[in-house]
């Protein structure tokens, strides 16, 4: 019995650690690297949280894109519990051609930063607060979104209750407490802990970890911490995850924003897979357009600069053909957004070789492109479909989730 309570201790606050070397990022050594037909680079660097631990960042940039004020979008990355910034290639990959910059870091107590544990969200949430502190004080950057998953996911959830000045998150599979997942997992792997010992079980793994780690498992629960969030927010959870069921983000979405001074925009983009499956293109087409909306990017760049999006369009990493309308509305905001042709409210008022050109007006801001997308029809968008691009169907070193063939559940 001691041997199990040990691994399930370990399970929270020392999970198998993501470790690489640097010349693995993305650029390798030269720091130099495409996407698409993009020039990129990477730019490394080392932070220092408040109990003087080393965090590792590496923020990547789009080259040759021009902003009104030379300030560049951000997107900051945050890897789940056995994870590093290695995961944010997603992140990477969709969101450079379209203008955003994309900051990721490893968590003290994963990759290459300082410290022996991780907290699921505890203590990670202040390693976050130190990025954006840093963002904001060194130049550069306008505005900043966040993207996490997992336990990055609740990090980015625990870090709104305290920073309203986030314009947008993107928060894939989180939890909703973390005593609650605890429970289930108890009872879905049939561990040998009686029912009637659930609770006293909880309350000696509380001060376990507490005694191991210096984090309280009743403070990570993001549920208790949204009624009041003011961040437009879009929620991603697979309907088959087995480890963390899809109810957690119903429920967080249900909360979010309840108790607000004012509404903001929400969003739950269901798909199919389990929890460490690769993400379909539907997700990152509905992330583009998310971020674009709320980075308000098509008041940032400078006109032409958006063109990288419309490549990306047409050949199929942001591709929205095929999708029902119901849920090409719902995922992308369209029912929340200004549409741009009169007496149209909804994707479904438009004929099917009208939505892509609907998608890319949205997106690109630019009527005369849209124009020129519809006239090709359906079948351009199916071709670019076919020939895709890295990361939209996971072909590339499995871009499109956080490091394929990891084993085991990662949080």
């Amino acid at each position: 019995m001691a041997g199990i309570w040990d691994q399930l201790v370990d399970a929270i606050c020392r999970p198998p650690r993501d470790v690489y070397s640097p010349e693995e990022l993305l650029g390798g050594r030269t720091h130099a690297f495409m996407v698409g037909n993009m020039e990129a680079s990477r730019i490394d660097y080392e932070l220092k949280n408040k109990l003087g631990q080393q965090i590792m960042v590496s923020h990547y940039l789009p080259m040759n894109t021009k902003t009104r004020d030379d300030k560049l979008p951000v997107v900051v990355y945050c890897h789940c519990n056995s994870g590093s910034r290695r995961d944010a290639e997603e992140a990477v990959w969709h969101l450079l051609p379209c203008g955003v910059g994309v900051v990721a870091f490893d968590f003290t107590g994963s990759g290459l930063s300082d410290g022996k544990w991780v907290t699921l969200g505890a203590h990670e949430v202040d390693d976050l607060a130190v990025v954006i502190d840093h963002l904001r004080t060194q130049g550069g950057v306008s505005s900043i979104g966040l993207w996490g998953r997992s336990m990055g996911a609740v990090t980015a959830l625990l870090y709104s209750a305290r920073d309203p000045d986030i314009a947008g998150m993107v928060l894939d599979s989180p939890f909703s407490r973390l005593t609650d997942l605890m429970l289930e997992i108890v009872v879905s792997q049939r561990l040998p802990i009686p029912k009637v010992m659930l609770k006293l079980a909880l309350k000696l793994m509380r001060a376990s970890v507490k005694r191991k780690a210096g984090a309280d498992i009743n403070a990570v629960a993001p549920l208790d911490a949204v009624g009041r969030s003011l961040i437009p927010a879009m929620f991603g959870h697979g309907r088959e995850d087995s480890f963390i069921g899809i109810h957690h983000t119903e429920n967080l979405h249900e909360a979010y924003n309840s108790a607000g001074a004012y509404a903001v925009y929400k969003n739950i983009v269901r798909f199919d897979g389990d929890h460490n499956h690769p993400r379909p293109a539907f997700f990152y087409s509905s992330v583009c357009c998310f971020f674009h909306q709320q980075l308000k990017l098509d008041l940032v760049l400078l006109p032409g600069h958006t063109a990288d999006t419309q490549q990306l369009l047409r050949h199929g990493s942001l591709n929205l053909a095929g999708e029902a309308p119901e849920q090409v509305d719902r995922a992308n905001g369209f029912i929340n957004t200004p549409w741009s042709f009169e007496g149209v409210t909804s994707l479904s008022d438009l004929a099917p070789e009208d939505r892509q050109a609907a998608a890319a007006a949205l997106l690109l801001d630019d009527p005369a492109a849209a124009a020129e997308y519809a006239e090709a029809g359906p079948a351009r968008a199916g071709s670019g479909s076919s020939s895709g691009s890295a990361g939209a169907d996971g072909g590339r070193d499995g871009l499109n989730s956080p490091r394929a063939g990891v084993a085991g559940p990662l949080l």
